[in-house]
């Protein structure tokens, strides 16, 4: 599901289920690394973020279990110019990558 945050938020974190190839959830809760990138597909990414990810088990489905990765927002990291983005996600385990998980985000302007 697409997220959705005005640009001056912090909160609520975004949460993510992550499949495996198999259709079940990557167990995360150790060993992994993670890089979120925000922009658009082909050209040079308008946030990067490697804290505030982290990895646990999960279980169950969207949107009543329990996420295997949750990303915190830090202060001012979206805002950004109002509009849709391409969010990457890359976990990174013994120096390999994971296929990325690809998802979108619209930031929405503030009312003055």
């Amino acid at each position: 599901m697409p997220l959705r945050y005005k640009r001056t938020a912090e909160r609520p974190s975004a949460q993510f289920w992550w499949l495996s190839e198999a259709g079940t959830l990557i167990d995360f809760s150790a060993g992994y690394t993670f890089t979120l990138r925000i922009g658009t597909i082909g050209t040079t990414a308008l946030l990067t973020k490697t804290s505030g990810i982290t990895g646990a088990a999960g279980s169950g489905l969207q949107p009543t279990g329990v996420p295997n990765l949750t990303v915190d927002w830090q202060a001012g990291e979206l805002n950004l110019t109002p509009g849709k983005y391409a969010v990457e996600i890359t976990a990174t385990t013994g120096g390999l990558d994971r296929s990325p998980l690809y998802d979108t985000i619209e930031i929405l302007d503030v009312v003055n």
